[in-house]
């Protein structure tokens, strides 16, 4: 029997979802891709799949699937990288042909899982400061951060990793808080220190004697 009409049409969807586990502070990335054949070309046995990828050469695609005839169709991978572009599109093809035909290019973009740490002179805290020396060393990092602001016991905007010398006045406890943020998803993480500057030793009295004089 001869084929003639070989022409597929299909479009993609616009539209993905990203689902996300939050495990050990970092997103791992799942996106359900979703495509649609428009047009079988007359004969309804096809094979579809989707391809992806950081750029316009892909890289990597999803198993083939028999389908038959137009309508939905939709495929999931996981483990891709956080913070990161992906370019995506549809594929399909005659079972009984070679006549691949793909959707447009799309993207999409992994949530970044913005981490902070900070620490007072080495530690997560909270720490207790002696009188005697009351300086501490706050230190930080972040990852996938564009901006940083401190707040409680210290203000302003700060680097995305640095460190900073706070000398503590008072016999309290001080609370040192740090948010950094992704300016492209707007996700935020926060992470906090405490430190306790402590009760000056009481003073030593020696009772040394009496004179008396008459």
């Amino acid at each position: 029997m001869k084929f003639i009409n070989k022409k597929l049409i299909f479009g993609i969807i616009a539209g993905f979802v990203l689902a996300f586990s939050l495990v050990n502070f970092s997103f791992a990335a799942t996106a359900n891709f979703i495509g649609n054949i428009d047009d079988d070309g007359g004969d309804p046995n096809l094979y579809v799949w989707f391809q992806y990828g950081k750029t316009t050469s892909y890289g990597y695609e999803t198993s083939r699937q028999a389908k038959y005839g137009i309508g939905e169709f939709t495929a999931a991978v996981s483990g891709l990288e956080d913070c990161t572009t992906y370019h995506y599109r549809a594929a399909a093809r005659h079972q009984s042909f070679d006549d691949t035909r793909y959707g447009e290019n799309k993207t999409f973009i992994t949530a970044c899982s913005i981490k902070v740490d900070l620490k007072a002179n080495g530690s997560d805290g909270p720490i207790s400061v002696p009188y005697t020396n009351r300086t501490i060393n706050l230190s930080w990092t972040s990852q996938y951060a564009d901006t940083c602001t401190a707040s409680g016991d210290w203000s302003g905007s700060k680097l995305i990793s640095g460190s900073e010398s706070i000398t503590l006045s008072q016999v309290r406890t001080y609370t040192f808080t740090l948010t950094c943020r992704n300016n492209t998803t707007g996700n935020t993480s926060i992470d906090s220190v405490q430190a306790t500057l402590s009760v000056p030793n009481p003073p030593t009295v020696v009772t040394k004697g009496v004179v008396v004089t008459y």
